[in-house]
Protein backbone atom coordinates (compact mmCIF):
# COMPACT_ATOMS: atom_id res chain seq x y z
CA UNK A 1 0.00 0.00 0.00
CA UNK A 2 1.74 3.20 -0.96
CA UNK A 3 1.92 6.25 1.43
CA UNK A 4 -1.08 8.30 -0.10
CA UNK A 5 -3.37 5.37 0.28
CA UNK A 6 -2.21 5.12 3.92
CA UNK A 7 -2.89 8.69 4.21
CA UNK A 8 -5.82 8.65 2.78
CA UNK A 9 -7.53 6.31 5.03
CA UNK A 10 -8.58 3.65 1.96
CA UNK A 11 -8.88 -0.23 2.38
CA UNK A 12 -12.52 -0.68 1.51
CA UNK A 13 -13.11 -1.72 -2.43
CA UNK A 14 -15.07 -1.08 -4.26
CA UNK A 15 -14.07 2.61 -3.82
CA UNK A 16 -16.72 5.21 -4.11
CA UNK A 17 -17.44 7.83 -6.63
CA UNK A 18 -15.71 10.93 -5.71
CA UNK A 19 -17.81 13.52 -7.42
CA UNK A 20 -15.67 16.32 -6.26
CA UNK A 21 -12.28 14.76 -7.55
CA UNK A 22 -14.60 14.35 -11.00
CA UNK A 23 -16.23 17.60 -11.35
CA UNK A 24 -12.44 19.36 -10.98
CA UNK A 25 -10.91 17.53 -13.43
CA UNK A 26 -13.87 17.34 -15.94
CA UNK A 27 -13.36 21.48 -15.63
CA UNK A 28 -9.59 21.28 -16.44
CA UNK A 29 -10.58 18.57 -19.64
CA UNK A 30 -13.08 21.44 -20.82
CA UNK A 31 -10.54 23.97 -20.44
CA UNK A 32 -8.27 22.50 -22.83
CA UNK A 33 -11.16 21.47 -25.07
CA UNK A 34 -10.59 17.75 -23.88
CA UNK A 35 -13.00 15.04 -23.01
CA UNK A 36 -12.16 11.44 -21.34
CA UNK A 37 -11.97 10.30 -24.62
CA UNK A 38 -9.34 12.57 -25.75
CA UNK A 39 -7.22 12.26 -22.61
CA UNK A 40 -7.38 8.16 -22.90
CA UNK A 41 -6.16 8.04 -26.61
CA UNK A 42 -3.41 10.93 -25.77
CA UNK A 43 -2.06 8.54 -22.35
CA UNK A 44 -2.32 5.43 -24.40
CA UNK A 45 -4.45 3.75 -21.45
CA UNK A 46 -8.48 2.41 -22.21
CA UNK A 47 -11.29 5.09 -21.44
CA UNK A 48 -12.27 2.75 -18.57
CA UNK A 49 -9.62 3.10 -16.24
CA UNK A 50 -9.30 6.68 -17.28
CA UNK A 51 -13.00 7.32 -16.83
CA UNK A 52 -12.76 5.05 -13.43
CA UNK A 53 -9.47 6.99 -11.81
CA UNK A 54 -11.01 10.66 -13.03
CA UNK A 55 -14.09 9.26 -10.65
CA UNK A 56 -12.19 7.96 -7.76
CA UNK A 57 -13.43 4.40 -8.51
CA UNK A 58 -9.83 2.93 -8.55
CA UNK A 59 -6.91 4.65 -7.63
CA UNK A 60 -3.75 5.05 -9.27
CA UNK A 61 -1.01 7.38 -8.56
CA UNK A 62 0.71 6.88 -11.67
CA UNK A 63 -2.36 8.18 -13.82
CA UNK A 64 -3.68 10.80 -11.46
CA UNK A 65 0.22 11.96 -11.80
CA UNK A 66 0.17 11.83 -15.49
CA UNK A 67 -3.62 12.92 -16.06
CA UNK A 68 -2.40 16.58 -13.48
CA UNK A 69 0.63 17.12 -15.91
CA UNK A 70 -1.06 17.06 -19.00
CA UNK A 71 -3.96 19.63 -17.49
CA UNK A 72 -1.48 21.62 -15.74
CA UNK A 73 -3.18 21.67 -12.61
CA UNK A 74 -2.03 20.13 -8.80
CA UNK A 75 -1.90 16.39 -8.31
CA UNK A 76 -3.20 17.20 -4.68
CA UNK A 77 -5.79 19.30 -5.84
CA UNK A 78 -7.37 17.20 -8.56
CA UNK A 79 -7.38 13.99 -6.56
CA UNK A 80 -7.22 14.87 -2.85
CA UNK A 81 -6.50 12.22 -0.40
CA UNK A 82 -9.56 11.18 1.41
CA UNK A 83 -9.85 9.68 5.04
CA UNK A 84 -11.31 6.92 5.84
CA UNK A 85 -14.54 8.52 7.10
CA UNK A 86 -14.45 11.16 3.87
CA UNK A 87 -15.20 7.44 1.79
CA UNK A 88 -17.41 5.88 4.43
CA UNK A 89 -19.91 9.29 3.64
CA UNK A 90 -19.46 8.99 -0.26
CA UNK A 91 -20.66 5.58 0.14
CA UNK A 92 -23.28 6.26 2.24
CA UNK A 93 -24.32 9.25 0.14
CA UNK A 94 -24.09 6.78 -2.91
CA UNK A 95 -26.13 4.03 -1.68
CA UNK A 96 -28.96 6.43 -0.32
CA UNK A 97 -28.83 7.87 -4.30
CA UNK A 98 -28.74 3.96 -5.40
CA UNK A 99 -32.13 3.75 -3.12
CA UNK A 100 -33.65 7.04 -4.17
CA UNK A 101 -33.50 5.79 -7.89
CA UNK A 102 -34.97 2.45 -6.90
Amino acid sequence: MTLKRELSGVGVRPYPLDKERRRRVMVALAERGMNISGLARYMGISQAVVSKVISGRRLSEKTERRIAEFLGKPEEWLFPPRTGEEMSRMREAEAAAKEGAA
